[in-house]
């Protein structure tokens, strides 16, 4: 029996939300855009192919996709068919209380967001991720897993922070940028730069 909200994305990233989803009491209706996937199952979910109505959905759900863009552009399309999006959080998850996040976001086990820390539409803050006080978090970004932001980080929308990547505090990322996994950016990054190393290089620039 599905509870009144739904869950799109059968990948990776979607059988995470999903596990926290189902341990917080929820049975969302699972949905994917890949018709191969339907009938398949997911964590006891089956799979249902994403209809072409969106206004047949229920009201509530969350994309879990874990491309940036391809989650802005269906997040967008449900909310334009009047559907809202779900933030999901785990319930190991550490939120200052003075911490906000927006619409359709997701933080996973062992998260930390810092006070006055503020994290934009649908964005991903993996497990283990620190985001220390101040930070802002742009729209649609993604924090792999045990990356770190120290204070009064600003970054700007789509960036993808690689696993273990810290950022000293304040330091500015720029919209699109690409942190390596396991970098440590000492200085800001230009917007559509991708960034390696210790201390990170640019190797890329839009």
């Amino acid at each position: 029996m599905h509870t009144d909200n739904f869950l799109l994305g059968a990948g990776g990233h979607g059988k995470v939300v999903l596990d926290v989803l189902l341990q917080q009491g929820e049975w969302p209706l699972l949905l994917d855009g890949d018709a191969s996937k339907a009938g398949s199952e997911l964590l006891g979910c089956e799979v249902v192919v994403l209809p072409e109505s969106l206004t047949t959905l229920p009201r509530l759900g969350h994309v879990a996709i874990g491309n940036n863009r391809t989650r802005e552009s269906l997040s967008r399309q449900l909310i334009a068919a009047g559907r809202e999006l779900l933030t999901v959080c785990h319930q190991r998850a550490v939120i200052a209380s003075s911490a906000t996040l927006g619409g359709g976001c997701f933080v996973a086990a062992n998260a930390v967001m810092g006070p006055d820390v503020e994290v934009g539409d649908g964005s991903i803050i993996n497990h283990g991720v620190v985001v220390d006080h101040d930070s802002r978090v742009g729209r649609f970004c993604h924090l792999a897993p045990n990356a770190t932001l120290g204070g009064e980080v600003v970054m700007g929308d789509y960036v993808l922070l690689g696993s273990g990547a810290v950022v000293l505090p304040g330091v500015r990322i720029g919209d699109a940028a690409v942190i390596g996994s396991g970098a440590v950016v000492t200085k800001d990054v230009a917007a559509g730069a991708t960034v390696v190393g210790m201390p990170a290089r640019v190797v890329n620039e839009s």
